[in-house]
């Protein structure tokens, strides 16, 4: 652990050096490249290598597909990050075959996190941290997808695959099979051709969909075509919704600032003491902050520089001053 402590804050400390927007990509024996083109880093890192976006702005094109296993860590996608800002990356992720195992984390994204393909399943893909416009699954074959503790701002496709949301303030979701759907707060819906109407949940089958918050305020808009198979309980809503539902009058009452209004991470979704507060099936809060639990500060854990200082000219020996404040952040 140590080693990998010191190859991060050595690679953060060059990027700092050189340029305020590079990347640094390890590999996996610990050597340290540095890019300034986040397609040119993903087509250069090896298999197994962790690529450190610094704050700032990035962009990834749709022709660069992820073919081996990565981690792409940025530094937060919160605008009130201290440091160095926000990483903001402009376009959509596609992880396709030969990725399994990859992790995405810390980052603003414009667009989509693709996973898989039609000829590919990926299996043990991690997405955490992050705010995204969605999640698009390709495969039904994929296994082991978690996403936790992301703010997804449009409807999110599992394509039949067994993906798990834990712990998300996501928009909806559609096309879960055999997956799990926990301790989110699910805020809208959308529409589902050929019935006039718009759902939160819809073509979910054998999964678990428990200790969710639902925002909508009409019971017949949570869910549609949901398989006899599914296992719902202890939910919050405006009216009830499976096993031991914990029903809304009025959302003042459940939330901190009222009724929050869509995902959006500058909003406070904490809660206001009330059944909820212990109502989840393990005991915790129904929402996000049951369960696993949500990191409101979205700081991927590990090494991070939180503020620099580079002097303006060498000195007589040709040094650069060069001051580096690095803070440990757990992830929570």
């Amino acid at each position: 652990m140590k080693s990998t402590i010191f190859f991060f804050i050595a690679a953060l400390a060059a990027t700092v050096a050189v340029h305020a927007q590079q990347i640094a990509v390890v590999a996996p024996g610990g050597a340290t490249t540095h890019y300034t083109d986040l397609n040119l880093a993903i087509q250069g890192a090896e298999s197994g290598s962790t690529i450190y976006l610094p704050g700032g702005g990035f962009q990834i094109a749709d022709s660069t597909k992820i073919t081996k296993k990565l981690s792409i860590i940025g530094v937060g996608h919160r605008p009130d990050n201290n440091g160095e800002g926000n990483t903001n990356v402009s376009g959509n992720f596609f992880f396709v075959g030969g990725s399994s195992g990859s992790t995405l984390m810390g980052i603003y994204l414009s667009g989509n996190v693709n996973i898989g393909a039609s000829t590919d399943a990926i299996n043990n893909f991690l997405l955490r941290y992050c705010n995204v416009n969605s999640v698009q699954v390709q495969n039904s074959n994929c296994q082991g997808v978690l996403i936790n503790q992301n703010y997804l701002r449009n409807n999110s496709n599992g394509t039949g695959s067994a993906i798990t949301f834990t712990n998300n303030i996501l928009h909806s979701i559609q096309n879960v099979n055999s997956g799990i759907i926990g301790h989110n707060i699910i805020t809208s819906a959308v529409s589902r051709y050929g019935t006039g109407m718009a759902f939160s949940l819809s073509g979910v089958d054998n999964s678990q969909i428990r200790n969710n918050i639902f925002l909508l305020n009409v019971s017949s808009l949570i869910a549609y075509h949901l398989g006899g198979n599914c296992l719902i309980s202890n939910n919050l809503a405006r009216s009830n919704f499976g096993d031991n539902c914990a029903v809304v009058g009025d959302w003042n009452d459940v939330f901190m600032e009222g009724l929050p209004a869509g995902v959006n991470s500058s909003i406070d979704y904490c809660l206001k003491n009330g059944t909820w507060k212990t109502g989840a099936t393990d005991g915790s809060e129904i929402g996000i902050y049951g369960g696993s639990g949500f990191s409101d500060s979205a700081l991927p854990p590990g090494p991070r520089i939180a503020a620099s200082k580079i002097g303006e000219q060498t000195d007589a020996n040709g040094n650069l001053p060069i001051e580096i404040k690095v803070e440990i952040s757990s992830g929570k």
